[in-house]
């Protein structure tokens, strides 16, 4: 539950001095207009009274109407929800949540080495075997949250973290929604959410065209991130939002391929993607030396 203060910023278990703005985004749905976006929010590094950084995501509650707060909270409540149910070495860790001045706080781990994306602006496209070991990561989140019925809705290098010494995590549950039952191994209508959530260049088609969007819609994205991370660029990113909408749409147009070597499956589950000989053939740990230190990732 989200826990409610007199305006201090704080609540029984964090209190925190706000740092500096470590990104932004905003909730909401995105239509084929790509103009219904609301609800914005910034994550802050945050200094707790217990000498520890944090991650805090502040949404400020839209105060111009009630009905409006109440369904931005409710969207926030969801996304707490899921986040505290959530135990995985690949998903950023949930803390706890605050209420004040018309603001929800949200706590978080903190991931000093910044996103995918930001990585890819400041050293380029990564090697392969760099960018197979963070997909293996990925994969591993993605499997856990898979297994427990959970979709992110939003995967992309942006909302994907790297700590220091290689570890990947899972980040923003804001478009993240639970799957009513469990899904077979065919999939059914009923384990299928028609709305539009994602970001443009990594969408998969059933969630443009809104037929449905499950757990094989998370490994279009994935497979938008990998491309992503070995050119430096989503798939289509010569194209601006609303074309590459359409064009992902429509079906008709290839999507830009690495090599020849992927799975010719259609969009295997996480799981399987695993024991791909892409990610099983470079598994082997990858070792450097540090002066005298040996370390293994």
């Amino acid at each position: 539950e989200l826990h409610y203060t007199n305006g201090s910023c704080s609540d029984d278990a964090i209190t925190w001095t706000k740092g500096e703005v470590l990104g932004k985004g905003a909730y909401g749905t995105v239509s084929i207009q790509c103009n219904h976006f609301k609800a914005p929010f910034l994550v802050y590094c945050g200094l707790t009274s217990q000498g520890q950084l944090i991650a805090v995501k502040q949404v400020a509650l839209d105060a111009s109407t009630s009905e409006m707060a109440e369904k931005e909270y409710e969207r926030l409540e969801r996304e707490v929800d899921l986040l505290k149910t959530l135990h995985h070495t690949n998903i950023v860790g949930f803390l706890g949540t605050a209420l004040c001045e018309n603001a929800v706080s949200i706590f978080m781990e903190y991931v000093p080495g910044g996103s995918i994306s930001n990585i890819l602006s400041r050293f380029g496209p990564l090697p392969e075997k760099v960018f197979v070991l963070y997909t293996r990561q990925i994969l591993e989140g993605v499997a856990y949250l898979h297994a427990n019925r959970v979709i992110h809705r939003d995967l992309k290098g942006n909302n994907i973290m790297l700590m220091p010494n290689g570890v990947v995590k899972l980040i923003d549950f804001g478009c993240a929604r639970r799957l009513s039952c469990l899904q077979t191994s065919t999939g059914s209508k009923s384990d299928l959410l028609k709305s539009v959530h994602g970001t443009p260049y990594w969408m998969a088609p059933e969630v443009i065209s809104e037929t449905g969007h499950g757990r094989k819609s998370d490994i279009w994205s994935i497979g938008c991130t990998v491309y992503e991370m070995a050119t430096g660029k989503p798939p289509l990113a010569h194209m601006n939002k609303i074309a590459a909408l359409f064009y992902i749409g429509a079906q008709k147009g290839l999507m830009p391929s690495l090599t020849d070597d992927f799975s010719t499956h259609q969009r295997p589950s996480a799981e399987e993607l695993l024991r791909h000989p892409f990610i099983s053939h470079h598994s082997q740990a990858l070792t450097f030396k540090n002066n005298d230190t040996k370390q293994t990732l």
